[in-house]
């Protein structure tokens, strides 16, 4: 007898003639260090008894964070920017690695100062789909690794800014979160996307 209920989770994947898929990003994302998290959301387990293949995707729970932290927010350029996830390694131990592709557009003393301490850091950022849905890339297993570029361009019509690279392995694709996002403007509920009136970024 098999003990193992992930092999009875499987579903259906329909999709529908004349629904419209929203690709890309919102053009911001969030971001802090690692050292700021007190306590991470959890992933369920796939053997749960009421496992399902959304549940097992999304986090359960919030981002604990110290009293007085919060995620930063970064303005992107959403033509350039993007995720994907890749699967990698041998089975039983394959895993993903996600990539976080952001450019912001700048190469101002604040965005060269955020490069020189996020390609030695350990991030955690939050990103925004254009359907509203919110993804993670960074967790508390593996460390996340930000690869930086500037380009001032040459010619007036060049493009100029600031790239992030952003990597992390993961046991799932960019996990969704719908928990809570404390930020400098108040407290974000991502099940919704709407600002908590009610909560703010300094309780």
């Amino acid at each position: 007898m098999d003990n193992c209920a992930s092999t009875n989770i499987y579903q259906d994947l329909e999709f529908c003639k004349g629904k419209t898929v929203l690709p890309g990003l919102r053009p911001e994302i969030y971001f802090i260090p690692i050292d700021a998290i007190v306590n991470f959301p959890t992933l369920p387990d796939i053997d749960s008894k009421d496992a399902d293949m959304g549940k097992i995707a999304t986090y359960e729970g919030d981002f604990e964070l110290d009293a007085d932290a919060f995620f930063n927010k970064m303005d992107i350029l959403t033509p350039a920017s993007s995720i994907k996830s890749d699967g990698q390694g041998e089975k039983p131990s394959k895993t993903y690695i996600n990539t976080l592709t952001a450019k912001y557009a700048d190469v101002s003393a604040e965005a060269t100062g955020f490069c020189r301490m996020a390609i030695s850091d350990n991030l955690i950022y939050i990103v925004r789909q254009r359907d509203g849905r919110y993804r993670v890339i960074g967790n508390d297993k593996f460390e996340s690794d930000t690869n930086p570029s500037q380009d001032s361009g040459m010619n007036v019509t060049d493009a100029s800014g600031t790239t992030l690279e952003i990597t992390c392995t993961d046991v799932c694709p960019a996990p969704y979160y719908v928990g809570k996002l404390k930020t400098r403007d108040g407290v974000i509920d991502c099940a919704t996307g709407k600002l908590l009136a009610d909560e703010k970024a300094e309780d």
